[in-house]
Parts: structure tokens; sequence; C-alpha cells
């Protein structure tokens, strides 16, 4: 039981990180690349400020 608590909660963590590592690189895309995937200035600043853990 122990076991797959530290599991989860590893995935868990590795989930955020992962989060966190794909915002932050959007964030630093410039627009001409945001234009080429869809986005604007604003969906990504609402994006990157976004908690964590959602």
């Amino acid at each position: 039981m122990i076991i797959k608590r530290l599991l989860h909660l590893s995935r868990l963590y590795r989930d955020q990180q992962q989060r966190h590592r794909s915002r932050r690189d959007l964030r630093d895309l410039d627009d001409h690349l945001l234009a080429d995937i869809g986005l604007d200035r604003d969906t990504v600043k609402r994006e990157v400020s976004k908690p964590f853990w959602r």
C-alpha cells in the first residue's frame, strides 16, 4: 500500500513538473511561433498564470 502511494505521489510530482516546463516553454515562444500553433499572447498569459496543480 505504501509503495502504491509513493508511486502515485511520484507521478503527480512528475506531471506537475512537466506542466511547469511546458508552460515555461510556451511563454518563451515568440508571437510568430504562437500564431503557427493557433495561440495568441493573451491565451498564453492565461495558461502560464495557472497554478502548477491545474
